[in-house]
């Protein structure tokens, strides 16, 4: 049986903060879901950009070219393209306005793009037309192509409805989070793992929380390369028959006579001959030594069978109970680091930067928990008398306070809700204009249905 529990803490500055508390599950009732994508989904995703992250850095971008077709929609352009055979049809059309930018047939002017072929710019007044693509515009003189992800949508529309559902990966948002042709906004990343299965591969090395067999447990930091992956009846080993680039360690892959493998999740989406491939954001390459057949292929992953459940999202902030007072795992650093990777715009001040939080962790009997730290308006802040929202290292204190033996920082700021019986018990911070609570759609989430 689920318990809930809010927990209200006073600060002497006058400032206070929620918690919301569940647990009375097992790890084998928690489950990933992705949730249904909406017309309605992409229309926020827009909207956040509008109302909220183009005025606030409007000297950051140029023209975005948001767009997603549904599948029936056939695309008048080819899959073999300049970044190589790919397999989504986001990527495809992507990929043909990138090649005609790069070729000065498309152009920003009066806040939208100006495009001289015919045919292309018929197919985007048709996206226009039915709504399924939107030209937003800062005030570079520039252009990004943004295909949104079909595995994109609300928690709360999740069918059957479940008991308790929570948002839980980071997921590419930002432009800066598209540095390869190959990704797509809307995309969940970092390890999933449900009894023995890995739906995402571990990525970056951060840590991950595991449980084994025995109900036991762990915080470790893992990456792809400890693992092996068969595709098409073939195991491919890191360092053997093949070689793994993932970011931060690269940004493109050498030059080869064999081919280079594109992974997202546990699908290839993309082949490309001869090396020199931008690695995806929220994936990596697996490059051959010999040229293989170019097959859309599910990725089985190889190496974790012994654990029941498995995420990684964040750094951890409480570890074999002791609180971490700094970031344990690596993040993106615009300052120092060379190569980009997700979420690059996070907020690195450990003690300082307040948000909404979510977390998942482990008891001293190793049973689950989770906990949702709310946060405030991000229309307005009503001191004392909503949320300020919570640093890592208070999310950490308060960890240590409850005695857990582990806690690991999912994805917050506006994505995090938690949801009993498909509604909310406080407030998430993403607001509508009159103040009232805007879910954030998100591309996947932890669920229980007991």
């Amino acid at each position: 049986m689920i318990e809930t529990q809010i927990i209200t803490e006073k600060y002497e500055n006058g400032e206070m903060q929620r918690y919301q508390i569940a647990k009375g599950f097992t790890w084998s009732d928690i489950s990933f879901s992705i949730p249904p994508f909406s017309k309605e989904a992409y229309d926020e995703f827009v909207r956040m950009y509008e109302a909220f992250i183009i005025p606030k850095h409007r000297s950051w971008y140029g023209a975005l070219v948001i767009f997603h077709f549904p599948k029936d929609i056939k695309i008048p352009f080819s899959f073999e393209t300049d970044i190589g055979t790919v397999f989504d049809p986001q990527l495809a059309f992507a990929a043909e306005l990138e090649k005609q930018y790069k070729a000065g047939l498309i152009k920003k002017e009066n806040d939208d793009i100006v495009v001289c072929d015919k045919k292309t710019n018929d197919f985007i007044s048709f996206l226009k037309e039915e709504g399924w693509l939107k030209v937003l515009c800062g005030d570079k003189d520039c252009i990004s192509i943004l295909p949104i992800s079909n595995t994109f949508g609300y928690l709360s529309q999740t069918t059957p409805c479940p008991k308790l559902s929570v948002n839980s990966h980071f997921f590419t948002m930002d432009v800066f989070d598209h540095d390869s042709p190959y990704d797509t906004f809307g995309v969940s990343y970092g390890l999933a793992l449900k009894e023995g299965v890995v739906i995402q591969p571990p990525l970056f090395y951060r840590e991950a929380l595991l449980v084994d067999k025995n109900q036991k447990s762990y915080v470790k930091k893992i990456s792809v390369t400890d693992l092996s992956i068969t595709i098409n009846g073939i195991t491919f080993k890191d360092g053997e028959n093949a070689t793994f680039f993932q970011r931060p360690l690269d940004r493109v892959t050498p030059k080869t006579s064999g081919s280079d493998i594109v992974i997202i999740g546990n699908k290839v989406i993309a082949y490309h001959k001869g090396g020199e491939t931008l690695i995806p954001s929220s994936g990596f390459i697996i490059q051959t030594k010999e040229d293989i057949s170019y097959l859309e292929s599910q990725v089985i992953y190889n190496g974790l069978e012994d654990y029941v459940f498995g995420l990684q999202v964040g750094s951890a902030v409480v570890r074999e109970t002791e609180k971490i007072t700094e970031l344990s795992s690596p993040f993106y650093d615009i300052e120092i680091d060379p190569i980009s990777y997700p979420p690059t715009l996070y907020p690195l001040d450990y003690e300082a930067a307040r948000a909404p939080r979510m977390a998942i962790g482990a008891t001293k009997d190793d049973e689950p928990i989770l906990i949702w730290s709310e946060g405030c308006s991000k229309l307005r802040y009503d001191r004392g008398n909503e949320s300020a929202g919570t640093s890592l290292l208070e999310l950490a204190d308060f960890g240590y306070r409850q005695g857990l033996k582990h806690l690991v920082n999912l994805d917050g700021g506006g994505s995090a809700e938690m949801f009993i019986d498909g509604k909310t018990m406080m407030h998430v911070s993403d607001r509508h204009p009159d103040n009232s609570d805007s879910e954030r759609p998100v591309p996947m989430g932890l669920i229980i249905r007991q």
